[in-house]
């Protein structure tokens, strides 16, 4: 009688097992909306709030962005050397997709951003998790 009722349980148990893969959903994922060339504007310091060109501030640079909204690589280039690859991601926590974090992998920092048309807004670099009081802000135009 035991092994009558241990048979379907064993099929049901087997069936179970078997049906538990994991779902490829067909997810198609955005293009990060950073994608592209920037070339920097404008810098805004912190404290004094003062506006200074980057001709003034002595540099050109350039920093391009490809990928996707989970991943893609970044590329820093100041005076027309690179300076800084990484890969990187992007976070939303107010949704939308006009504001947010990019997340640096090679040196754990992360970046605040603003999308206004075509110019894109970062603050100043920090280390993840920490708290930056009173930063720089950059500008930078779409290229």
């Amino acid at each position: 009688m035991k092994t009558v009722r241990l048979i379907p349980f064993s099929i049901f148990l087997t069936l179970l097992v078997f049906s538990c893969e994991k779902p490829m959903c067909g997810c198609v994922f955005p293009p990060s909306p950073l994608v592209g060339e920037w070339a920097l504007a404008t810098i805004t310091y912190g404290l004094s709030q003062k506006t200074v060109t980057a001709a003034e501030a002595g540099y050109s640079e350039t920093i391009s962005f490809d990928g996707l909204v989970e991943g893609g690589n970044y590329r820093q280039v100041r005076n027309g050397l690179p300076i800084l690859t990484s890969q990187y991601s992007l976070s939303f926590p107010k949704g939308g997709s006009t504001e947010g974090v990019i997340f640096f992998q090679k040196d754990s920092t992360e970046q605040s951003f603003r999308l206004a048309e075509t110019t894109l807004y970062l603050t100043e670099r920090i280390p993840r998790g920490a708290v930056i009081a009173d930063g720089s802000t950059y500008a930078y135009k779409r290229q």
